[in-house]
């Protein structure tokens, strides 16, 4: 049931891509918020892919992305939402107890 219940959760939320799923484990570690650039460059990748992937975050209610202030002045901001906050406790929850069957 564990593996069907990950696969479940992943499909849902059209978590299947890995980038995906890395950028959501990325903000919930890094406290729910990051700027576009500083994303972009952790993950080495256009801004385009970059922006598509977000689009499709966003559209799942996953995460907010909009221009906000920042000690650099403004800025395109990444958001976990409280929605992508629970998938992603869902997700470290469900892998954490394969972890103990294995």
């Amino acid at each position: 049931m564990g593996i069907k219940e990950l696969i479940d959760l992943l499909r849902e939320n059209n978590l299947t891509n890995a980038v995906r799923l890395g950028i959501l484990l990325a903000l919930y570690y890094s406290g729910g918020y990051v700027t576009f650039n500083d994303l972009r460059s952790s993950l080495e990748m256009p801004k385009s892919s970059l922006h598509k992937h977000l689009t499709a975050l966003r559209e799942q209610g996953l995460i907010e992305y909009k221009r906000g202030i920042t000690v650099l002045g403004i800025r395109a901001v990444v958001k976990l939402t409280d929605k992508g906050d629970a998938v992603v406790r869902k997700y470290l929850e469900l892998v954490s107890r394969l972890n103990h069957k294995a």
